[in-house]
């Protein structure tokens, strides 16, 4: 039972001793995660997804997750509202620390090491991509946008002449729009639907480099995220506080308990259906959290501090949630 997981923490392990004792740095560590997140991942969801009929996709597992990631988030969110005080861009990095799955550079490798069967998780980078993705950027602009004004109006009652900021709305939007058209993941999931959707499998002669491409998306991902788990400043390794703690709680233990009881009470699944969705809802809290929460003036330290703890608490609670409903 443990042996499926076995491979995982070894390498991410692996990835966290080079960087503890100076072999790779971390320039190493972000070219390693860009070709992971560019180049392999996509490969393996395209020779995933190409030989996947569409009807045979996940759909009510990936309903499961969507409401439990939903149910989590938007109630963190609108209970931050009430008792978390700043910007409304810090609440929304709580809710997405609690909630937004870390689907790519540890989802891929729970996909096909334990589930043997990347569907579900292109549909969830799907579903977290063109679905939250939008409700996120949009409130995160939103709140950046209002600090601007708020800011400019005070430079002008102090008499300061302050940048114009025009455009940068706009631009975010812009980016926001094209944001499917730059993401490899989507890309490479969009490929291998169309192409399984038109009936159309790839020649032995496309399709076997993309293949070995894709077979390194596993211990890539996992090596470069053990890497990002090792932090150079003391002050990093400080306990958790209370929101990080509540975040982290909610994202590794309550969101796959809510993703069990809706699946099996709500949607009749079972067995490894059931398994697939409570152990991909169980994923720690998603690198791009500390990514948006830095783009838009957001809480970089809560988002940091949630990926971390989840990404380790994760390892104890994933294992245990296949000691439960795994085979026996």
């Amino acid at each position: 039972m443990f042996a499926a997981f076995a491979p995982i923490w070894m390498i991410t392990a692996l990835g966290w001793g080079t960087m503890r004792f100076g072999v790779l740095t971390r320039a190493t560590q972000q070219a390693l995660a860009n070709f992971t997140f560019v180049i392999a991942i996509p490969c393996v969801l395209f020779t995933s997804l190409v030989k996947v009929p569409l009807g045979e996709l996940p759909l009510r597992p990936l309903a499961a997750i969507a409401a439990s990631t939903l149910l989590i988030g938007l109630s963190v969110y609108f209970v931050a509202r009430r008792l978390m005080p700043g910007p409304d861009g810090d609440r929304v990095i709580a809710a997405m620390a609690s909630a937004y799955l870390n689907a790519g550079n540890l989802g891929v490798p729970v996909a096909v090491y334990v589930l043997d069967d990347v569907s579900l998780i292109m549909a969830v980078l799907v579903f977290q991509t063109m679905l939250l993705t939008p409700l996120i950027v949009g409130r995160l602009d939103a709140s950046a946008h209002r600090a601007d004004v708020d800011r400019l109006a005070a430079e002008a009652v102090d008499g300061a002449e302050g940048p114009s900021g025009g455009g940068g709305s706009s631009s975010r939007w812009r980016r926001l729009a094209m944001l499917p058209l730059r993401t490899p993941v989507i890309l490479g999931s969009m490929a291998g639907v169309t192409a399984s959707a038109a009936g159309w499998l790839p020649p032995e002669w496309l399709l076997r480099p993309l293949e070995l491409l894709g077979g390194a998306a596993v211990p890539a991902a996992l090596f470069a995220l053990g890497m990002s788990l090792h932090q150079t400043e003391a002050s990093s390794w400080r306990l958790p506080g209370r929101e990080v703690t509540v975040a982290v709680l909610l994202k590794v233990v309550a969101q796959p308990v809510a993703a069990y009881l809706i699946g099996r009470w709500l949607l009749g699944l079972d067995g490894a259906a059931l398994l697939a969705v409570t152990l991909v809802a169980g994923l720690p809290t998603a690198q791009n959290t500390f990514v948006y929460a830095s783009e838009f003036r957001a809480s970089t330290a809560l988002s940091r501090d949630a990926i971390l703890f989840s990404s380790l608490l994760s390892m104890g609670t994933l294992t245990l949630i296949l000691w439960l409903l795994g085979p026996v």
